[in-house]
């Protein structure tokens, strides 16, 4: 289903901006323009539920991907025997894309710009999976898969994150000595 009009009044979201709307606003624009069952298949990318949709599916399973790559990752970085296995989840599919772009972020020894790196990789996977048509469901589905990445980002809290970071360290040295 074409949605012109609608995916036309979305704002544009660039990966470097802020978020353009909050989540809930961009649902309830949604309710009013979207059918019911693109809207269903909204709610469930937006919450992680299960659906039939296409886009969702592939969505979860490349998401899925990119957590277990990220998982396997810091359990290498970590050492000291961790197996990352109790935390891999199953998924139908394997890009080797992901997995090399995983590897690449893991690179850069700034956690901060680590974690912008795999949030790019995301923001890039959701453009791939939306195709061609800037006003079909699956790019209002990426817009929101995009919009969800920059709410996200601009409520981290640098305190927040220092103190736990601060508290993670803390625990480790307790652990040691």
């Amino acid at each position: 289903m074409s949605y012109t009009y609608f995916a036309a009044t979305l704002p544009a979201l660039q990966f470097d901006g802020e978020p353009a709307m909050t989540e809930s606003e961009f649902q309830d624009r949604c309710r009013d323009h979207l059918s019911a069952s693109d809207f269903a298949a909204l709610c469930s990318l937006v919450s992680g539920g299960e659906s039939s949709n296409t886009f969702v599916r592939k969505w979860h399973e490349h998401d899925t991907q990119l957590r277990n790559a990220v998982a396997r990752m810091r359990a290498a970085r970590i050492g000291e025997g961790i197996d990352a296995s109790k935390w891999l989840q199953n998924h139908a599919g394997f890009e080797v894309s992901t997995e090399t772009a995983v590897t690449a972020a893991f690179q850069e020894p700034n956690p901060m710009r680590r974690e912008m790196a795999i949030e790019r990789i995301r923001w890039n996977i959701a453009g791939e999976l939306a195709g061609f048509d800037s006003f079909s469901a699956e790019a209002i589905f990426a817009y929101a898969i995009r919009l969800g990445i920059l709410c996200r980002r601009a409520a981290a809290d640098v305190d927040k994150g220092t103190e736990r970071l601060r508290g993670m360290m803390k625990a480790k040295a307790a652990a040691e000595a």
